[in-house]
């Protein structure tokens, strides 16, 4: 099975798979229940022109606003329809420098939910790509989103999941990729701007959680840093934060002349794009402009394929941008673990992780601790890489989050079971 094949099966498998950790009972409600999720296409409706438009006045919205917002259909793959009302969204945020943005993103609320007001799971997206067309709002709208099924599971269990597009992925300019100041405030500006789409199912009592996945895991504990003071009338009654990249100066020398490597232009890419000071451009050689401009239109698909693979920075760049005072500054200014999140959190992770190293996740158990942060660390059981990690961890943290949303603020939940186990440091 190719690269591409595994990528696109990921969420089905997560969907029809993820609950078979369970027992025997649960897994045959599980499977009723996700097949009730499922309909027949209708034909496809595209986005108003302009809808990814920002207005003139953005400056004068608060972080959240919703500028606009138009009913859309939301498939798990193409053809298979998810029974769901669902929201294309645009709405203020803010960018890494406190700038103001407008920022897309989707609301899939459960048919026929059963409480009110409905839980909320602000599913942060893991990468999808930094072109417009690699939006997780334009993927969904026509079946082509792989990570559909891992949100699918949140809506199965009669969750409302709103997913962000992230600063410019699918708006005006480039993906501001890693750049957690910018992600964190994009997921919590799009739980606010859902519970002005879905007043009387999402209002400010309804329970809020947040999930994500490798980028989605790093803007998931960008978002449980800064709501404290980013969003402080948001109270999360949990985070689950897989293979976070927690040290993005740190993640060079594990990508650097691998297969992935095309990760650390789209790392160029995106810094460039959030802090004005950073000049990418300029610094560019060889192989280097060519690919930069491919990569500004790619899916991570299209990267993996085209590259660049197997490269150095400083083959792409004279000298390594990433090793200029200005990039590794703001570089530190992204690294998490300073900042102290007054939700408890669930790390999740694969020990043998070759995108994002496990490292990253001990690091941030142990800064946050320092803080006294309520943090646990679970080692994934059967992820055996980065991909893998994530479709047997999403169901387990889901279960935690899910236990978090269903109890009183003060209840703090036992461990998950299944397939995270808990850390044991070695030697």
């Amino acid at each position: 099975m190719s690269v591409v094949d595994i990528a696109r099966t990921a969420g089905g498998l997560a969907l029809t798979t993820g609950a078979q950790v369970a027992r025997a009972p649960q897994r045959v409600r599980s499977t009723r229940t996700h097949l009730a999720l499922l309909s027949t296409p209708r034909r496809r409706v595209p986005w108003t022109p302009g809808f990814y438009d920002a207005p003139a006045n953005l400056s004068a919205l608060a972080p959240g606003e919703l500028i606009r917002a138009e009913p859309m259909d939301a498939y798990l793959v193409p053809g298979v329809r998810l029974r769901a009302h669902a929201w294309r969204l645009l709405h203020r945020s803010t960018g890494a420098v406190g700038e103001p943005t407008a920022v897309s993103g989707t609301l899939l609320l459960p048919v026929g939910a059963r409480t009110t007001p409905v839980p909320l799971v602000a599913y942060a997206a893991g990468t999808h790509g930094i072109g417009d067309a690699a939006a997780p709002s334009r993927l969904l709208a026509t079946g082509r989103d792989w990570e559909a099924g891992l949100m699918a599971l949140a809506l199965g269990r009669g969750c409302a999941v709103v997913i962000s597009d992230y600063q410019g992925l699918g708006t005006a300019g480039d993906h501001a990729y890693m750049v957690g100041r910018a992600l964190g405030c994009n997921v919590l500006d799009a739980i606010r701007a859902s519970r002005q789409v879905a007043q009387a199912a999402l209002s400010a009592e309804a329970p809020v959680g947040v999930m994500g996945y490798s980028e989605g895991g790093t803007a998931a504990a960008w978002a449980a840093q800064l709501q404290p003071l980013y969003a402080p009338e948001l109270d999360l009654a949990g985070v689950a934060a897989g293979a976070a990249a927690a040290d993005i100066e740190l993640a060079g020398p594990t990508l650097e002349g691998s297969f992935f490597s095309f990760f650390l232009a789209y790392g160029a890419i995106g810094y460039a794009a959030a802090y004005p000071e950073l000049e990418l451009e300029p610094y560019l050689v060889g192989d280097g402009v060519r690919a930069i401009d491919d990569l500004r239109l790619t899916n991570i698909l299209q990267a993996a394929v085209r590259g660049p693979r197997f490269a150095r920075v400083d083959e792409l760049t004279s000298p390594n941008v990433l090793e200029l005072p200005s990039w590794r500054r703001r570089l530190r200014e992204n690294r998490l673990g300073t900042l102290a999140p007054a939700a408890p959190v669930l790390l999740h992770h694969a020990r043998h992780d070759q995108i994002v190293a496990f490292e990253h996740s001990e690091q941030l158990l142990d800064d946050w601790q320092a803080l006294g942060v309520d943090v646990t660390l679970r080692v994934t059981r059967g992820g055996f890489d980065h991909l893998s990690g994530a479709v047997a961890g999403v169901p387990m943290a889901l279960d935690w989050l899910q236990d978090r949303l269903a109890a009183p603020r003060s209840f703090r939940s036992p461990a998950p079971t299944g397939n995270v186990v808990p850390l044991r440091r070695t030697a």
